[in-house]
């Protein structure tokens, strides 16, 4: 296996496994809605994004250098923005629509704000 590859597998295991908690943690401060295809594209972006360092990290202890490492880089950061994107795509139309704040001045507020 070249250096490249194995750049690759360290990177996506890491990602795999500490994407995990990142996801959870996400999850736990904005609910999804979207159903399961959500849950996967999102939890495929955070992993992907979590295993961007490792990747490079483990490019340059493999004697890659920064031509092998920052294509790695903006790849894995590539996939990430895709996931992430088609999880929009399936969690916006899901989301309740909140309903919109009366912004409007009114001869209330004029008299109580003393300017």
């Amino acid at each position: 296996m070249d250096n490249v590859a194995l750049a690759v597998l360290i990177g996506a295991v890491c990602g795999l496994i500490f994407g995990i908690p990142v996801t959870r943690r996400s999850i736990s401060k904005e609910k999804i809605h979207g159903g399961k295809p959500a849950h996967v594209f999102h939890y495929i972006g955070t992993a992907a994004f979590v295993g961007v360092l490792p990747t490079v990290l483990a490019s340059l202890v493999l004697h890659g250098g920064f031509i092998i490492a920052l294509p790695l880089a903006f790849g894995m950061l590539a996939v990430s923005f895709g996931a992430l994107f088609l999880f929009a795509l399936i969690e916006r139309p899901a989301r309740p629509q909140a309903a919109p704040e009366d912004a409007s001045w009114t001869k209330e507020d004029a008299q109580t704000s003393r300017l």
